[in-house]
Parts: structure tokens; sequence; C-alpha cells
């Protein structure tokens, strides 16, 4: 995520500012007021739109832009883990009720599809601020090896470079950062495997953090090239390809 400052006069959240919330798709790019809460029993915060039952699939927005959109939040910046608030309209009470700890629909369809293929496949859409990005959870578990994470491809395109990468992995290719990978994306074009840093880690990969809990697990990034061959640390590359595709080595 971009680095960006806020500066509030009050900060009415105990977490950080920088603290990173899952919303809407309406939330973010259509500013739909946020009308339902849910503060996660794992301290996650979801800020959502309240028009389905299916929000889709999450963007990424830190909590002080939420704030920053819409201050009466401040309302809910008290909501205890593992509850969820709802309000009708902006300026309306909310409605408050603790949440049983019960499996959640996302976290029961990641742990089926690691039983049954040895990974899942997060997709984050792409934000004012941020590129789209794609990351697995699982393969740590399933084959001992790191988990992988692309970042400024579509979600199909970046799910399948995944995908391709650990059948390589299932198949014995030796794979380690440095490492030049074919046969991931289409052209012809070859990737390069990158070291994840352990700050980048938590930044992007929120979902594998769920996964391990407090056990450590590594990462590696799927580092695509320019449709002419160029990759983001080369001179030649533009601007617009190092931002899209940041390096998460730092």
């Amino acid at each position: 995520m971009s680095t960006h400052t806020h500066s509030f006069p009050h900060w009415p959240f105990s977490d950080a500012v920088d603290t990173v919330t899952y919303c809407t798709e309406k939330v973010v790019h259509r500013r739909f007021p946020v009308l339902q809460v849910a503060h996660d029993w794992d301290g996650d915060w979801q800020f959502l739109d309240a028009t389905t039952e299916e929000p889709g699939d999450c963007v990424l927005l830190c909590l002080g832009c939420v704030y920053e959109r819409d201050s009466t939040l401040a309302q809910i910046s008290d909501l205890p883990r593992g509850w969820g608030a709802f309000r009708p309209y902006v300026g309306a009470a909310w409605e408050r009720w603790e949440k049983p700890p019960e499996a959640d629909p996302r976290e029961e369809k990641a742990l089926s599809d690691i039983a049954a293929y040895g990974l899942h496949i997060m997709n984050v859409s792409a934000t004012e601020e941020l590129p789209p990005f794609s990351y697995s959870l699982g393969i740590e578990q399933s084959l001992g090896m790191p988990e992988l994470i692309v970042v400024g491809l579509r979600a199909e395109v970046g799910q399948a470079a995944i995908n391709a990468c650990y059948e390589q992995m299932q198949a014995g290719t030796v794979m380690a950062p440095g490492t030049r990978v074919a046969d991931l994306l289409g052209g012809g074009f070859e990737c390069l495997i990158g070291e994840v840093s352990d700050v980048r880690r938590k930044e992007y990969m929120g979902w594998t953090s769920w996964l391990y809990k407090e056990a450590d697990f590594r990462a590696w990034q799927i580092i695509f090239p320019s449709t002419t061959g160029i990759f983001p640390w080369e001179p030649q590359a533009s601007d617009w390809f190092r931002d899209w595709q940041p390096l998460l080595a730092d």
C-alpha cells in the first residue's frame, strides 16, 4: 500500500491510522455510505454498504482513509472484536450486536480449497492508491514452500500465474529468489521470483496471516516483465510500471 499520511485533531479508534481495512467496491470506488460495520474476532475491520448479501471481492483501504471519508464512523470506533453494527442511513443510530465465533464462509472456502487443491487464492481489486494483486494461502502448509503473490495483474491473470507456478513447485521445479520461471504468462515471457519482506507480507497478505496465526511463513513475489521484456528495476522501465508493480522485498 502506498505511503500517505493523515492528521486528525482527535483519532477515535484504538487501532492505528494506517490499519488495513476491508471495504466493498461500492464504498471505495462509488462512495456509497458505510451502513454496516464488522469488527472481526481476529481484529480486522470491514466497512460495507449493506446493499447486498454478497459484496464481492474486497477492496483494501486504510482506516484513516475510511474515517476521513465519513467522520460519523467515530460512533462505532469502540466496537469490540466479534461485534457488528448497522444503521439504515448516515446519521441514524447504530444497532450493535455480538457475533458468535462461528466459521466464516470465506474461511470455510479457503480451508476447503487448501484441503482439495493445496492452496487457495485471494484476489484484491485495485484502489486509487494500490494496484490489484493476488496471493496464495496454503502452499507453506501443503508443500513446505513459500506462499506466492503477484502485484499488478487482473484477478484472472494473477490467479492463473500463481496456479501455474504452484504446479511447477509440485512437479519439483527448483525455485529460489532470483530464479527465472517460464510458462506463467502468455507471450513466452519469463517471470522472476523475488523476496517478500516481513512488513510487506503483513501489509498485503492478511488472509495468509489468518491461516498461520502466530506461526511464521515465507512468501515469494512473482515479478513479471513489461510487454517489451523490461523488469521494474531496469532503467528503461517507466515510472508507471514501477508504481503498478512495486517490489515487495523492502
